[in-house]
């Protein structure tokens, strides 16, 4: 357990820090905003909702609620691995660090190398019309580990 408990808080850490970061930079995107409107007020509060997840995610953890920490963690994690953009709805989250890929078919095929911090985007009936995809490999790599994590855990409470 004693391997273990660092790797924890470590993850825990992060996913507190990427929430509150992601928190703050809607926030500080919010004067953009001529009006707030009903439908614009459903967006932010499912981007805030969402990083208020990952908040959450990252304080089960540093509490040592280990096992519901993780499971909810692997849900936060899954959320962050795919963005997409297609026919004007686009839905985009990370919370922490995203770095990945990013396949733009919209005219060619571009492909873009991103590396960038907490961000959320949700479109609904965008007239942009692009079509794009997203792979976040840090994600994919957290969710590595922490099902190797929730693994070690259960062994440790099974012995």
């Amino acid at each position: 357990m004693e391997k273990i408990t660092p790797k924890i808080k470590y993850l825990g850490l992060y996913q507190l820090i990427g929430g509150i970061i992601g928190i703050l930079n809607t926030i500080r995107f919010l004067p953009n905003f001529t009006q707030i409107n009903g439908g614009i007020f459903l967006l932010l509060l499912a981007i805030f909702l969402l990083y208020s997840f990952s908040v959450f995610c990252g304080y089960l953890l540093l509490k040592k609620r280990n096992i519901e920490g993780l499971n909810l963690s692997i849900y936060n994690q899954l959320i962050q691995i795919v963005g997409f953009g297609v026919l004007g709805y686009a839905f985009y989250f990370t919370a922490g660090i995203y770095g990945g890929i990013k396949l733009n078919l919209t005219n060619d095929t571009i492909i873009n190398f991103m590396f960038k911090h907490s961000m959320a985007r949700i479109d609904i009936n965008n007239l942009n019309g692009f079509t794009e995809i997203s792979i976040n490999f840090i994600a994919i790599i957290l969710l590595n580990l922490i099902f190797n994590l929730k693994s070690e855990v259960e062994k440790v409470a099974e012995a």
